[in-house]
């Protein structure tokens, strides 16, 4: 059974970011930028980047925080050196009574809100038609595609009428509550993507539709690739999202997800509302869904008075 009701309310109440925490990140997201706008001398503009463009973040695991990402472009200096950019960026936050929370990365600058999440903040040059991110420890620019990653998959995101943004985030809910497979999420967002290939409205007309169809599709390419593939990005296609992961880490995810995939197919195919129902609990928990009290469901259907017939003159 789909239970396109129960998968809406679950997204809401229990995998997308709760309103309050979206808010946060909004404001903390336009203070930093208002700032650098306002006082870096190189600053040009910020784009969100990653799950915070994508719209496809997600509420964290209790006691855990998550990571939104924004890419900063500033103005490119041939004196300076791709560590600059970051040091710059970094020493410039750091004296604004933000100590506590600055930290200097490989490609970024994270600014800690304790308890709740990291900002990103990655500094992005272009020359002539490429766009560089800065790799502060190898003192290197990189080739990166800026926004295209985020505009292929909201080419995909349309296709799916908008559903394939909540199959992500239940697949990547299903990732971090199940916590026996390793993923990044970038890599399980491109398999995702790269299993829309079609625009048949019926495929995708809601949630649970898009899941099956999407967890099909991802299941059939991993068992059919025993050695880990390369998955790579889809704009840039020289950058191998798989150069993290190992055989026996793809291994694992490869069994797991063939589990999960089964048991998609049976909570789908249920005919049986709490068979169903219990089906997708073994998935996403107890959360999910509201089972049918059958004694409570004839009592009401006993209760129903039966109308008195017209009396015939």
């Amino acid at each position: 059974m789909e239970h396109v009701q129960d998968f809406e309310e679950f997204l809401k109440n229990k995998v997308n970011l709760n309103k309050n925490r979206l808010q946060k990140l909004k404001r903390s997201t336009r203070a930093v930028t208002e700032l650098l706008s306002r006082e870096l001398d190189s600053y040009e503009k910020v784009e969100r980047q990653g799950s915070y463009a994508l719209g496809t973040t997600i509420k964290p695991i209790k006691g855990y925080e998550y990571d939104a990402d924004i890419l900063l472009y500033m103005k490119y200096n041939s004196d300076k050196e791709p560590k600059d950019y970051i040091n710059e960026v970094y020493n410039y936050l750091k004296q604004n009574n933000n100590e506590d929370k600055i930290a200097r990365k490989t490609r970024c600058v994270n600014i800690n809100y304790a308890g709740d999440f990291h900002l990103d903040i990655v500094p992005c040059i272009t020359q002539g038609q490429e766009q560089y991110i800065c790799n502060e420890k190898e003192n290197e620019f990189e080739v990166t595609d800026g926004t295209g990653y985020r505009d292929w998959f909201n080419r995909k995101t349309k296709i799916t009428h908008g559903n394939l943004k909540g199959v992500t985030r239940l697949l990547k809910y299903l990732r971090d509550h199940k916590g026996n497979f390793s993923v990044k999420s970038i890599l399980l967002t491109t398999l995702i993507g790269n299993s829309v290939y079609d625009d048949n409205d019926e495929n995708f007309k809601n949630i649970p539709d898009t899941l099956k169809l999407i967890s099909n599709r991802i299941n059939s390419f991993l068992q059919s690739n025993p050695i880990m593939p390369e998955v790579c990005n889809p704009i840039m296609p020289d950058e191998c999202f798989t150069r993290h992961w190992d055989q026996n880490k793809y291994k694992n995810f490869r069994e797991k997800f063939a589990i999960y995939n089964n048991k998609i197919d049976e909570a789908f195919e249920a005919t049986d509302h709490n068979t169903s129902v219990k089906k997708w609990r073994e998935l996403f928990g107890e959360n999910f869904g509201k089972l049918r009290d059958d004694k409570a469901i004839r009592s009401a259907a006993s209760a129903i008075v039966t109308p008195r017939k017209p009396y015939a003159w």
